[in-house]
Formats: structure tokens, sequence, C-alpha cells
């Protein structure tokens, strides 16, 4: 049952080693069955071609590749024929905190408006993090950032949202058509009752796992059905912040665990 969807690898789990030496990482997420790779950045045009001619030696695309700046990497994503990019992570710190409410979204939107429209205008769709710290942390937060810039589309962040107290299911239903891109992952913490994402101790209490290890009841295989059912056509990206095992060790558990679904 494979998805309308195509699935990619980010490479932060190689902890900055990724950009160092990309052929290994390329290498692993070819020979995993990934059909793309994320968390490539590249500092100058002439990168962008020499990394982007290696990942398709291997039979891979780069997906949301980061840039120099904001402007650059949508001009980047546009080179490489993506049909998606990331605009912006804004900091919640930077409109209104902890508190922020819809006058803080509506001039957190006003400060993208230009980013969204170069990618709109170079037929991309141009999406905000779901993350920890941004302006989109929570399932409110992307109800209110959504409303607040129509043309802004979410990056679904399961780990983020399952640590910010969303559920990631229930975001996708609410925001269908409004999926841009998706980070994959699962969350795990010593005591699920307990957990606070601003006071609980990351790393300790609890930090991001590989899929299906998590104990916060999410249910990937079903995110990934309806995330089908919706119509998404856009990436999938894979995305172990940190491992207790060898990224590559990682890299195959999740793809394989992706396909003992049927993905």
């Amino acid at each position: 049952m494979a998805g309308r969807f195509r699935t990619a690898l980010h490479l932060i789990t190689w902890g900055g080693a990724q950009h160092e030496d990309p052929e290994t990482c390329f290498r692993v997420a070819a020979e995993c069955g990934y059909d793309g790779v994320e968390g490539v950045k590249a500092d100058s045009a002439d990168e962008l071609i020499e990394k982007a001619a290696l990942a398709a030696e291997w039979g891979l695309k780069i997906v949301n590749v980061g840039a120099p700046d904001s402007e650059a990497r949508v001009l980047y994503n546009c080179a490489l024929g993506n049909e998606a990019v990331e605009v912006g992570s804004l900091r919640k710190a930077d409109y209104g905190g902890a508190e922020m409410g819809p006058d803080d979204c509506k001039r957190a939107a006003e400060d993208l408006d230009e980013l969204i429209e170069a990618a709109v205008g170079l037929g991309m769709a141009p999406f905000h993090h779901a993350h920890r710290g941004t302006v989109i942390e929570t399932a409110e937060d992307a109800d209110m950032m959504l409303e607040a810039a129509p043309r802004l589309m979410l990056l679904l962040d399961t780990g983020h949202l399952l640590c910010c107290g969303a559920d990631p299911i229930a975001v996708l239903r609410r925001h269908t058509g409004r999926i841009g891109h998706v980070h994959l992952k699962d969350f795990w913490a010593h005591d699920p009752a307990t957990w606070n994402n601003w006071e609980s101790v990351w790393g300790e209490d609890g930090d991001f796992e590989e899929l299906g290890r998590g104990n916060f009841g999410f249910d990937v295989g079903r995110l990934l059905k309806e995330l089908d059912l919706s119509g998404y056509g856009g990436w999938v990206s894979i995305e172990q912040d940190r491992s207790r095992r060898d990224p590559a060790v990682t890299a195959k558990a999740n793809r394989d665990f992706l396909r003992s679904l049927g993905y």
C-alpha cells in the first residue's frame, strides 16, 4: 500500500557529519530505500549543483535544502525543482512568547509575507515548521498562524507536536489541504503523564524516538493512511534528531518500520 507521497531521510541524525561527508549519508539513504534526503545545505550555487549531482548518482533527490539565507533558500529549492520550501521558523520569543495571540500571529505573518510571495511566485508551496520554540508549537498556534497567513502551509512535525501536547493526527485532520511538508518521528518520555515540554528536562525526562518506539500513543500507520487519503503528494521526511544507535542503523530501522506498515 504505497502512498502518494515519497520518503526522504533527514540527515540530522549524523549531527553535522553529513556536511563533511554527504556521500556516506546518501549511500545509506539509497541502500535503505529512501527516495530523497533532507538536512543538506549548500553555501553557494556551485555547491548546490555538486551536491544535487552527487545525490542523483545515488538515485536521490534533495528536498528542503538549506542555503545562506531565506531568500536563497527559496531560489535553491526552485532550482532543484522542489514543489515546496520552508520559508521560516520564526521564534515565538519574538512574537509574544508563551502568551502569543492572534495579533502576534498577524505580525509574524506580515514578516513572512515577502518570502511567501516569492515562493508562490515560483510555483512552490511555502511552509512553516511546527517546532518547539517557533510560532507554531501547539495545535492552537497552528490554527492561529494558518488563519493569519492564508497562503502559508504547515510543516507537520509529528515529534514536536507530540512533545508540545498536540495530537498530530488531529492537526492533520483540521488542516487537510494545508500540509506542505512532513517530518515523521515518535516521542518517548520516562513518565508521559508528567512530561511537560516547557519544564521537563530534554534528553533525560524525554526525547525523540525511532518510529513505533514512542509511548505517547502515536499511531504512525493511521497518520500515513489519513495523509494519503487527504491527497497529500509531497515528501514525508523521516527525521530522527538524535539516536542512541549508529545513524545508519536508525535510518534502516525507521525505513523498515514504514515497510511493515505497507509504505
